[in-house]
């Protein structure tokens, strides 16, 4: 049997999901995009789980399509097909409730770039190389990266990333907006873990739909929003979470005030 692609542990409220193929950086292939999709689908579904990491295994995260797909003498259907899949594991990636952290060590080039800027935060080291290598090898963004890119740096800086194909540093990255943070090397265990902890005392179910009304935003007028955030928030008005969170503060306040009597 062969070593899974995709390595899954947990930790409480905590999943990591490890990319595994350490001899090839972590290089995406079928088996990888298939085995993600299944963890994300996985996961998705499993109210336990309050957050996701996703990183790479030997000091890498990903250097993006495995060079040995470029080898074999695909059609057109069967290139159309593999990069649809890939799509949707972006898209599930963005859909799933649980927010998801990228956490990049090393090299993260062409689709494994896109792939950490699918998560909803990216910690990077300082010294980590993103690199949209696309203009290199003739081809254009995938993994997302036509949409992502414009959207977190504007569309100046992002014509810079992707028709250069330049190295940008962790540090570089976190300067301009790509990403949401970089830090020391010794220091990026400590700094992912911290903000999973954060985020896993959160409401699940507030957290999903603040993703979902976030990610839709662009398509939507001013009034659709305000429509979509009226019904949502009138449902979450009257959840257990939401009346457990209020009663727990006037708990506190009433506590206070009697203190204060005495």
């Amino acid at each position: 049997m062969s070593e899974k692609t995709v390595l899954i542990s947990r930790n409480n409220k905590i999943c990591t999901l490890t990319l595994n193929r350490p001899k090839v950086m972590n290089a995406l292939n079928q088996d990888v995009s298939h085995e993600l999709m299944d963890a994300f689908e996985q996961i998705g579904s499993d109210d336990a789980i309050q957050v996701i990491i996703l990183q790479g295994s030997g000091g890498n995260f990903s250097t993006g399509a495995d060079f040995s797909l470029f080898d074999k003498n695909h059609s057109v259907t069967e290139w159309l097909e593999g990069m649809r899949f890939l799509s949707r594991l972006v898209c599930k990636i963005r859909e799933v409730p649980q927010p998801v952290i990228a956490k990049l060590n090393g090299a993260a080039y062409g689709g494994g770039s896109n792939l950490a800027l699918a998560a909803d935060f990216v910690i990077a080291a300082h010294d980590a190389r993103f690199c949209e290598n696309f203009v290199h090898i003739g081809t254009i963004l995938d993994t997302g990266g036509t949409y992502f890119l414009p959207r977190l740096v504007g569309l100046v800086k992002a014509r810079e990333i992707a028709l250069l194909g330049e190295e940008i540093t962790g540090k570089a990255a976190a300067a301009m907006g790509l990403i949401y943070k970089s830090v020391l090397s010794d220091e990026l265990d400590n700094e992912v873990m911290t903000l999973a902890e954060k985020l896993a005392q959160k409401p699940l179910t507030a957290m999903a739909l603040i993703k979902q009304g976030l990610e839709t935003s662009y398509d939507n007028s001013l009034k659709e929003i305000m429509d979509w955030e009226a019904a949502h928030q009138a449902i979450m008005l009257q959840s257990p979470e939401h009346k457990a969170i209020v009663q727990m503060f006037l708990d506190v306040k009433k506590q206070r005030k009697e203190k204060e009597k005495k």
